[in-house]
C-alpha cells in the first residue's frame, strides 16, 4: 500500500505524521536470510539428523601402524584402519565400534551391504559381533583380503558396508563407502579408503545411501548467524551515518 501523509490535532497543534518507513529490498533479504540461518541451525540441535562424519575420507597408513578413526569427533576411538606389513591392510573394531558382518559369519565380518538395507539394532541376514574384532583382512598385495572377500567384496569396486559406534550411554548406528583399488595409495596393500561416513545422531536405524540433507557442523551454524548479524549491523550504522 502506497504510503500518504496525514495529519493528527493534539492539544490544537496540527502535527504531521507518516508511516513508518519500510524495509529495503536488502533489508528483507538480510532479515530472511538470518530467520533462514537461525531456523536450519536450531533445527540441528533439536531434532534427529543424519550427520556427515567429519574424519572421512580415510585409509590405512602407508607405512606400518593405524590410523584411527573417530567417527562423530568426541576423542573416543571407534576403529582402527591398519597397514599391517608391506603387503595386506586391515580394520580393527575398537571399544564400542562394530561393522555389520552376514548372519553366518564366525569373526571377523565386515559384509558387503546393498543400498537401502536399514542398519540398526535387528538386521535381516546380518549381525554385529558382541566382542571386538580385531585384523579383518581389507586387501593383500593387490587382491582382496580373505575376510572381505568371504564377504562378498572384490578389488577395482566401490561399495556400503554398515557400522555401529558408541559415544558416552549411547550408541549410534551408520553406513559408509568403501573405495577398493590399489592405486589409491601407490602401495601394494593399502588400497582401500572409506571416502563416506555417515550416522543418525539419535540412535535410531539408518537407511543404507541416505544423507537425509546431513546438517552441517555447529561452526558452520555459527558462521552463517554471524555473518547475518554482521550485515545487518554494518547497514544500521550506514542508516546513522547517513542521517
Amino acid at each position: 500500500m502506497t504510503a500518504v501523509a496525514y495529519q493528527i490535532f493534539r492539544g490544537g497543534t496540527r502535527m504531521s505524521a507518516r508511516p513508518a518507513t519500510r524495509p529495503s529490498v536488502a533489508d528483507k533479504m538480510i532479515l530472511a536470510g538470518g530467520a533462514a540461518s537461525l531456523a536450519l541451525c536450531s533445527g540441528n540441535f533439536v531434532e534427529g539428523a543424519i550427520i556427515a562424519s567429519p574424519n572421512a575420507p580415510i585409509g590405512p597408513p602407508t607405512t606400518a601402524g593405524n590410523n584411527l578413526l573417530d567417527v562423530d569427533g568426541d576423542g573416543t576411538n571407534d576403529f582402527q584402519l591398519s597397514n599391517d606389513s608391506s603387503s595386506s591392510a586391515s580394520l580393527i573394531e575398537s571399544n564400542g565400534g562394530r561393522f555389520v558382518a552376514t548372519f553366518n559369519a564366525i569373526s571377523d565380518g565386515f559384509a558387503k551391504l546393498p543400498s537401502g538395507f536399514v542398519v540398526g539394532p535387528t538386521m535381516f541376514g546380518a549381525k554385529f559381533f558382541s566382542n571386538p574384532q580385531s585384523g579383518i583382512g581389507v586387501t593383500s598385495s593387490s587382491e582382496i583380503g580373505r575376510d572381505a572377500g568371504q564377504q562378498g567384496w572384490s578389488m577395482g569396486q566401490t561399495g556400503y558396508f554398515g557400522f555401529k559406534f558408541t559415544s558416552g550411554a549411547n550408541t549410534y548406528y551408520g553406513w559408509g563407502e568403501i573405495e577398493l583399488a590399489p592405486a589409491l595409495s601407490g602401495t601394494r596393500g593399502h588400497g582401500f579408503q572409506f571416502s563416506r561416513l555417515y550416522y543418525e545422531n539419535t540412535g535410531a536405524p539408518i537407511a543404507i545411501g541416505d544423507t537425509g540433507g546431513a546438517i552441517p557442523e555447529p561452526s558452520t551454524c555459527a558462521l552463517a548467524l554471524l555473518a547475518a548479524g554482521g550485515v545487518a549491523a554494518y547497514r544500521a550504522r550506514r542508516k546513522v551515518t547517513a542521517a
